[in-house]
């Protein structure tokens, strides 16, 4: 025959691995619904970083250059 205590702790830790794959499977909704966000959007933010950025002038990435191109867009 099987001891109370034994079954309570098996259903303790069935109930404690439910819990931790519920918690794992809730960040990684929300991760993957934040990457696919920003991939869609090409960035989180209203304004980019780059426009904000004290080095805009001076920097050769792509981001920083499409938002120079925005920037004198918006000035014409």
């Amino acid at each position: 025959m099987t001891n109370e205590g034994e079954e309570t702790l098996e259903r303790r830790q069935w109930l404690v691995r439910i819990g931790r794959s519920i918690i794992l499977g809730g960040i990684s909704l929300l991760s993957l619904s934040l990457v696919t966000r920003s991939l869609a959007n090409g960035c989180v933010r209203l304004t980019t970083p780059c426009q904000t950025c004290a080095l805009l002038k001076r920097c050769v990435l792509p981001r920083a250059e499409q938002s120079r191109q925005s920037q004198s867009e918006e000035r014409a």
